[in-house]
């Protein structure tokens, strides 16, 4: 399974929802889910601004970054040229 993150709109009026942010004490926006890649966690789920939405989605770019880290890694030891793979992972992520 891939590390994957969802956000939804939600209603409401029709829905039990917090009244504040899961990070901050903003009105929620959206619904999210956040899968981490593991098959046996279940996914971070809560209720998000339009502020602290994209802090949540850096955690996902985060989780990407080390496991393109860890692929270059395992790779540079089994002795591929890894420079396009380093390189394409510098510019997407800036480290």
């Amino acid at each position: 399974m891939r590390s994957k993150i969802t956000f939804a709109t939600f209603d409401p009026v029709f829905r039990e929802t917090p009244r504040q942010c899961a990070t901050c004490s903003n009105p929620p926006v959206f619904r999210y889910e956040l899968y981490s890649g593991v098959e046996e966690q279940e996914p971070e789920e809560g209720f998000c601004c339009m502020t602290c939405a994209p802090s949540i989605l850096e955690k996902l770019a985060g989780a990407e970054c080390q496991a393109w880290r860890e692929e270059e890694a395992a790779l540079k030891a089994d002795d591929v040229d890894v420079s396009e793979l380093h390189k394409w992972r510098v510019a997407a992520f800036h480290q």
